[in-house]
């Protein structure tokens, strides 16, 4: 089973072509995320799986959900 947790675009890099990667903050860890196959701009938060983004997430409903997983944090 996989958790999937909403992480930010901080940026975009188009220099390798047919490979857009994007840097992604998912609450401090930052990973590069394959978002070629994914409209995306910085700034938008995205559901990610095996280095690749799966899906674009509503930026209300991203921050209430990583607000709901910090209050779930000891």
């Amino acid at each position: 089973m996989c958790l999937a947790v909403p992480g930010k675009i901080t940026s975009i890099d188009h220099s390798i072509e047919d490979m857009t990667m994007a840097k992604v903050d998912f609450g401090g860890i930052i990973k590069n995320i394959c978002v070629q196959w994914v409209d995306v701009k910085e700034g938008d938060y995205i559901l990610a799986h095996a280095g690749m983004a799966i899906s674009v997430v509503d930026t209300i409903e991203a921050e209430q959900t990583l607000n709901d997983l910090k209050q779930l944090s000891f």
